[in-house]
């Protein structure tokens, strides 16, 4: 069954997650769909709204009468004003969902999700991780909801947060192509149309959803970037990114990326390489992955690297990307030398075992699939 999204004129989006990936992708829908609306005056706060879902993430913003005020700086830089969503339920209002939260995030707060949702929503998961797409798909058609779950392979933008004196955000850049897929497949024609009048025209459709799953490469420039600087982040040390991406860091990573590209085609799909996604995020020239990284520093700078063994590029990228890579790996054949030394070396300095934190895989049963079972499945 296709499912159209149920459409206003001017299509409106809740994000959920109020981090800095969902503040600037608010900002930047928020900031282009500012002016008349078929000749009314309506503000951004009237079509794009934001959810914290602990509300932990929205209280440094300044309130106002329809919302808060969001000030982006950077790559995008804009004031605008968006609505507040105080309670999962207040989704079902919404045309589109952005999911903007942590792979290690997802099973507190999808669940949420699923019960908020309506038939006819369209849901996208931004940097999708780990089947989430697909877990979201099953669990609403469980309950009767038809939706159309669109799945990016890495989010919008870059960003990080500043301090608040500075502006709410800052948005390192934004990104010019990448890859998205729906579930189910059939309704990816509608989707792509969507998502380009809500973002721009920097879409990719790919026919099925598990190569934006694979062509997820934060895992992949992660590792390399903390593997070799564990002792910084363990010290708390302040530590420019791109700058200690050196090439024998840079050389980890393309290890760890081969394999995830050798498992895409034992799939029969096609990913991007971390080279060739460094050059579409941040427009340097194609060349090997640590020079690369110094030429994004020469360019832009770095932003600060991680400070604490709870930093996202450990406690999501291992277990709902790495772990993820691995049990594909597994599934079509393909050795993960690297990726899983990279899992074990990572679960040995963290003292915990990033193995079994992945909820989704289990309650996905990926185990009991077979290449061919898996691709079907993602086409929904």
């Amino acid at each position: 069954m296709t499912v159209a999204p149920a459409m206003s004129a001017a299509p409106t989006l809740a994000v959920v997650g109020a981090g800095p990936i969902g503040r600037a992708s608010a900002a930047l829908v928020a900031a282009a769909t500012r002016g008349p609306l078929d000749g009314r005056s309506a503000s951004s706060a009237s079509r794009v709204a934001l959810w914290s879902p602990s509300g932990a993430s929205t209280r440094d913003l300044q309130r106002t009468a329809e919302g808060v005020r969001l000030r982006a700086t950077g790559a995008l830089d804009t004031t605008v004003e968006i609505g507040l969503i105080g309670c999962a339920t207040e989704l079902a209002a919404f045309d589109v969902l952005l999911i903007a939260i942590p792979g290690n995030a997802y099973s507190a707060v999808l669940p949420s999700v699923v019960d908020a949702l309506r038939p006819g929503q369209t849901v996208i998961v931004s940097g999708a991780l780990s089947m989430a797409p697909v877990w979201l798909h099953e669990h609403a058609k469980a309950r009767a909801v038809e939706v159309s779950v669109v799945s990016w392979g890495t989010s919008l933008c870059t960003a990080r947060r500043v301090p608040e004196a500075v502006a709410d955000v800052a948005v390192g850049s934004i990104r010019s192509r990448f890859e998205m897929a729906t579930i189910p497949a059939a309704g990816g024609e509608a989707a792509h149309a969507l998502c380009t009048r809500l973002f721009g025209d920097r879409f990719n459709r790919v026919d099925n959803l598990l190569a934006t799953l694979l062509s997820n490469v934060n895992p992949v420039a992660h590792a390399a970037e903390v593997l070799p600087n564990l002792t910084r982040i363990e010290c708390a040390e302040d530590w420019p990114l791109f700058q200690y991406l050196t090439p024998a860091a840079a050389r980890i990573g393309e290890a760890i990326d081969a394999e995830r590209i050798a498992i895409a085609r034992a799939f029969g799909l096609e990913v991007r390489s971390v080279h060739e996604h460094t050059h579409l995020s941040y427009h340097v020239p194609m060349a090997s992955y640590g020079d690369m990284a110094a030429a994004v520093h020469a360019k832009v700078g770095s932003p600060p690297g991680p400070k604490s063994f709870e930093h996202r590029y450990l406690v999501e990228d291992v277990p709902y990307g790495l772990v993820f890579f691995e049990a594909l790996g597994e599934l079509c054949g393909v050795p993960t030398r690297n990726i899983s030394g990279a899992i074990t070396l990572l679960s040995s300095a963290c003292q915990r075992d990033f193995r079994s934190e992945n909820r989704l895989l289990g309650s996905l049963r990926l185990a009991d699939e077979t290449p061919e079972s898996l691709l079907r499945r993602c086409l929904g």
